[in-house]
Protein backbone atom coordinates (compact mmCIF):
# COMPACT_ATOMS: atom_id res chain seq x y z
CA UNK A 1 0.00 0.00 0.00
CA UNK A 2 1.29 3.57 -0.75
CA UNK A 3 2.09 5.46 2.38
CA UNK A 4 0.65 9.18 2.97
CA UNK A 5 4.08 10.49 2.00
CA UNK A 6 4.85 8.77 -1.36
CA UNK A 7 1.67 9.77 -2.68
CA UNK A 8 2.68 13.37 -1.52
CA UNK A 9 5.66 12.90 -2.91
CA UNK A 10 4.23 11.56 -6.32
CA UNK A 11 1.84 14.90 -6.21
CA UNK A 12 5.19 17.51 -5.95
CA UNK A 13 6.59 15.59 -9.19
CA UNK A 14 3.10 15.96 -11.18
CA UNK A 15 2.20 12.09 -10.31
CA UNK A 16 -1.65 12.60 -9.61
CA UNK A 17 -4.41 9.92 -8.01
CA UNK A 18 -5.54 8.53 -10.98
CA UNK A 19 -2.09 7.74 -11.94
CA UNK A 20 -1.05 6.29 -8.50
CA UNK A 21 -4.30 4.06 -8.47
CA UNK A 22 -4.28 2.53 -11.83
CA UNK A 23 -0.16 2.39 -11.66
CA UNK A 24 0.07 0.29 -8.73
CA UNK A 25 -2.85 -1.79 -10.39
CA UNK A 26 -1.12 -2.12 -13.44
CA UNK A 27 1.51 -4.16 -11.84
CA UNK A 28 -1.07 -6.48 -10.16
CA UNK A 29 -2.39 -7.07 -13.19
CA UNK A 30 0.22 -7.07 -15.66
CA UNK A 31 0.22 -3.62 -17.55
CA UNK A 32 2.91 -1.68 -18.59
CA UNK A 33 3.43 1.03 -15.67
CA UNK A 34 4.12 3.78 -17.71
CA UNK A 35 1.35 3.27 -20.43
CA UNK A 36 -1.06 3.07 -17.72
CA UNK A 37 0.24 6.80 -15.83
CA UNK A 38 -0.52 7.66 -19.46
CA UNK A 39 -4.16 6.68 -19.95
CA UNK A 40 -4.79 7.74 -16.18
CA UNK A 41 -3.12 11.37 -16.37
CA UNK A 42 -6.05 13.02 -17.72
CA UNK A 43 -8.41 12.52 -14.71
CA UNK A 44 -6.31 13.85 -11.89
CA UNK A 45 -8.40 16.46 -10.04
CA UNK A 46 -11.91 15.56 -11.24
CA UNK A 47 -10.63 15.63 -14.72
CA UNK A 48 -8.78 19.54 -13.50
CA UNK A 49 -12.77 20.45 -13.61
CA UNK A 50 -13.47 18.98 -9.83
CA UNK A 51 -16.03 16.14 -11.54
CA UNK A 52 -15.20 12.31 -10.70
CA UNK A 53 -12.62 11.86 -8.20
CA UNK A 54 -9.05 10.85 -9.88
CA UNK A 55 -8.48 7.95 -7.48
CA UNK A 56 -12.36 6.65 -7.93
CA UNK A 57 -11.37 7.35 -11.91
CA UNK A 58 -8.03 5.50 -11.81
CA UNK A 59 -10.18 2.41 -9.91
CA UNK A 60 -12.29 2.29 -12.83
CA UNK A 61 -9.90 2.02 -15.65
CA UNK A 62 -8.27 -1.05 -13.03
CA UNK A 63 -11.49 -2.00 -13.14
CA UNK A 64 -11.99 -2.53 -17.10
CA UNK A 65 -8.39 -3.74 -17.20
CA UNK A 66 -9.45 -6.83 -15.20
CA UNK A 67 -13.55 -7.09 -15.82
CA UNK A 68 -14.29 -5.13 -18.79
CA UNK A 69 -16.01 -6.68 -21.79
CA UNK A 70 -14.58 -6.10 -25.48
CA UNK A 71 -16.88 -8.61 -27.54
CA UNK A 72 -19.96 -7.29 -28.72
CA UNK A 73 -22.90 -8.63 -27.64
CA UNK A 74 -20.88 -9.75 -24.53
CA UNK A 75 -24.25 -9.05 -21.86
CA UNK A 76 -22.67 -11.16 -19.36
CA UNK A 77 -19.51 -9.50 -19.10
CA UNK A 78 -20.75 -6.46 -19.17
CA UNK A 79 -22.79 -7.09 -16.44
CA UNK A 80 -20.24 -8.15 -14.16
CA UNK A 81 -18.16 -5.45 -14.70
CA UNK A 82 -21.27 -2.87 -13.86
CA UNK A 83 -21.30 -5.07 -10.79
CA UNK A 84 -17.59 -4.58 -9.53
CA UNK A 85 -17.99 -0.66 -11.03
CA UNK A 86 -21.26 -0.38 -8.80
CA UNK A 87 -19.57 -2.54 -5.66
CA UNK A 88 -16.91 -0.06 -5.44
CA UNK A 89 -18.54 3.20 -6.20
CA UNK A 90 -20.90 2.37 -3.42
CA UNK A 91 -18.43 1.03 -0.90
CA UNK A 92 -16.20 4.59 -1.83
CA UNK A 93 -19.11 6.48 -0.69
CA UNK A 94 -19.72 4.67 2.21
CA UNK A 95 -16.19 5.65 2.85
CA UNK A 96 -15.72 9.19 2.01
CA UNK A 97 -19.40 10.29 1.29
CA UNK A 98 -19.14 11.36 -2.52
CA UNK A 99 -16.68 10.47 -5.45
CA UNK A 100 -16.60 14.10 -6.42
CA UNK A 101 -13.82 15.90 -5.76
CA UNK A 102 -15.16 19.31 -5.42
CA UNK A 103 -17.00 17.94 -2.54
CA UNK A 104 -14.26 15.90 -1.21
CA UNK A 105 -11.60 18.24 -1.25
CA UNK A 106 -13.93 21.27 -0.70
CA UNK A 107 -12.05 23.67 -4.17
CA UNK A 108 -13.33 23.15 -8.30
CA UNK A 109 -10.11 22.93 -9.64
CA UNK A 110 -11.74 24.25 -13.01
CA UNK A 111 -11.58 27.94 -11.28
CA UNK A 112 -8.39 29.83 -11.11
CA UNK A 113 -6.54 29.76 -8.00
CA UNK A 114 -8.20 26.88 -6.42
CA UNK A 115 -5.60 23.94 -6.91
CA UNK A 116 -3.17 26.42 -5.27
CA UNK A 117 -5.36 27.33 -2.30
CA UNK A 118 -5.73 23.49 -2.10
CA UNK A 119 -2.05 23.21 -1.48
CA UNK A 120 -1.49 26.14 0.61
CA UNK A 121 -4.37 24.99 3.26
CA UNK A 122 -3.28 21.56 2.99
CA UNK A 123 -6.38 19.65 1.54
CA UNK A 124 -4.65 18.77 -1.18
CA UNK A 125 -1.99 16.78 0.78
CA UNK A 126 -3.82 15.83 3.64
CA UNK A 127 -7.69 14.48 1.77
CA UNK A 128 -6.07 12.98 -1.60
CA UNK A 129 -3.82 10.48 -0.01
CA UNK A 130 -6.70 9.04 2.08
CA UNK A 131 -8.37 8.91 -0.71
CA UNK A 132 -5.85 7.36 -3.31
CA UNK A 133 -5.42 5.05 0.11
CA UNK A 134 -9.22 4.60 0.15
CA UNK A 135 -9.61 3.07 -3.28
CA UNK A 136 -6.36 0.88 -3.47
CA UNK A 137 -8.46 -0.70 -0.24
CA UNK A 138 -11.45 -1.24 -1.99
CA UNK A 139 -10.04 -2.61 -4.94
CA UNK A 140 -7.64 -4.81 -3.23
CA UNK A 141 -10.66 -6.65 -1.45
CA UNK A 142 -12.85 -7.13 -4.24
CA UNK A 143 -10.45 -7.78 -7.58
Amino acid sequence: MLTKEQINKGFAECIHCSQHVLMEWADKLGYDRDKAARIAAPFGGGMFRGDTCGAVSGAMIAIGMKYGHCKPGDTEGNAAMMGKVDAFQKEFIARNGSTICRELVGHDFSKEGELQKAKENGKLFEICPKLVQSSLEILDKMM
